[in-house]
C-alpha cells in the first residue's frame, strides 16, 4: 500500500469514534422512528453536507462531512433537543469546514523542515499497526475499506459511485465503512498502545 493511502486511511482511522452502535440507531431514532425513512433522511442530509463543502471548494467533502456526521451524532446522544436535523447538520458542518481552513489553509511553497525523528517513527508505528489491523479484516472489509480511500479527486469520486453501486448504494456505503473505520480505531489504539508500552 502506498504510503500516501496509509496516511490519507490512518487520518480517518483516528477520526473515527471508537464502535457504538447504540449511538448511530439512536442519530437514526432521532431523523426518524421509521428507519427506513430515517436511512433515506440520513443520505439525503449527506448529500446535501457534501455538496456545501464542495461548494465551498474542500478537497475532502466526504471526509469531512463524515466528520460533521460524527459529530451530529455526539450532540444527539447527548441528549441535547433538536428538531431541525438539516439545520443542525449545516451549523455543524460550517465549524468543520472553519476548522479544516484553519489547519490546511494553504501556504506558500517552501521547503519542509525534516521530519524529527520522533514524528517519523511514530508515523511508521501508525503504518504498521495499519498494515495489522487490516490484516485481521476480512477480505471483504479489507478489500472495501482499502478501495474507499484509493485515488484522488475525480477518480476518488468516481471510484466511490462504483463502490456505492456494489454495496448497496452510498447510504450502506457509508454505514460499512463508519463501522469498520470505528473497528480500525479500536485496533490502531491498542496496537500502538502495546507498542508504546514495549
Amino acid at each position: 500500500m502506498n504510503s500516501e493511502r496509509t496516511c490519507t486511511i490512518v487520518n480517518a482511522v483516528m477520526a473515527a469514534q471508537p464502535p457504538d452502535h447504540g449511538a448511530f440507531e439512536k442519530f437514526l431514532l432521532w431523523l426518524s422512528p421509521d428507519r427506513p425513512e430515517a436511512l433515506r433522511k440520513y443520505d439525503e442530509i449527506m448529500r446535501k453536507i457534501i455538496k456545501y463543502l464542495v461548494r465551498k471548494g474542500c478537497p475532502e467533502a466526504e471526509e469531512l462531512a463524515g466528520e460533521t456526521r460524527d459529530r451530529v451524532i455526539k450532540i444527539v446522544n447527548a441528549g441535547a433537543e433538536y428538531h431541525n436535523p438539516i439545520a443542525l447538520f449545516h451549523g455543524v458542518a460550517r465549524n468543520v469546514w472553519r476548522e479544516y481552513t484553519k489547519v490546511f489553509r494553504p501556504e506558500p511553497l517552501t521547503q519542509d523542515p525534516p521530519a524529527s525523528p520522533q514524528d517519523t517513527e511514530y508515523k511508521e508505528l501508525q503504518a504498521h499497526c495499519l498494515d495489522i489491523c487490516l490484516g485481521k479484516l476480512p477480505d471483504s472489509e479489507h478489500d472495501l475499506i482499502t478501495r474507499y480511500y484509493q485515488g484522488t479527486g475525480r477518480g476518488k469520486v468516481e471510484a466511490r459511485k462504483l463502490l456505492a453501486a456494489e454495496h448497496g448504494g452510498e447510504n450502506t456505503l457509508r454505514i460499512k465503512t463508519f463501522r469498520i473505520r470505528a473497528r480500525l480505531r479500536v485496533c490502531l489504539d491498542d496496537c500502538m498502545s502495546q507498542r508504546a508500552v514495549n
